[in-house]
Parts: C-alpha cells; structure tokens; sequence
C-alpha cells in the first residue's frame, strides 16, 4: 500500500519536472544579452527565477522518492 502511493507520487513528480523544466528559456543569449538588462544584472530574474527554483525543488523530491522506492523494493 504504502509502495503505491510512493510510485503515484513520484509519477506525478515526474510529470511536474518535466513540465517545469521544459516551460524554462534556454541560456544561450551570451554575455551581450545580460548586460542589455540592467534588472538582471542584480538578481532580478522575475519569473525565471520560480521556475528555476520550482524545478530545483521537484529534483530534489525526485530523488529522495527514488531513493525511499528503492529502499523499500528490496
């Protein structure tokens, strides 16, 4: 029972992760990009900066269910 609702949760884990981290804007605009803004010189990444953090967080719960899966699998 409880290895169910760890599978159902990492699976819906999964998912988040994967929508979270493709929603996230390729940084490939260089060096000439960042100083063109001034905002973002000093840290203010607006929403970039939640959807960073957000998949930062989904990472980190991906790999403690796979780790508590494969604990109790065996």
């Amino acid at each position: 029972m409880l290895m169910s609702v760890f599978i159902a949760l990492f699976a819906f884990v999964c998912i988040g992760l994967i929508f979270f981290v493709l929603l996230q804007v390729p940084k490939q605009a260089g060096l000439s990009a960042s100083m063109a803004s001034s905002g973002e010189l000093f840290g203010g990444r607006g929403v970039e900066g939640g959807l960073v953090r957000i998949s930062s967080i989904l990472g980190g719960f991906f790999m403690l269910l796979a780790l508590l899966i494969g604990i109790l699998s065996r």
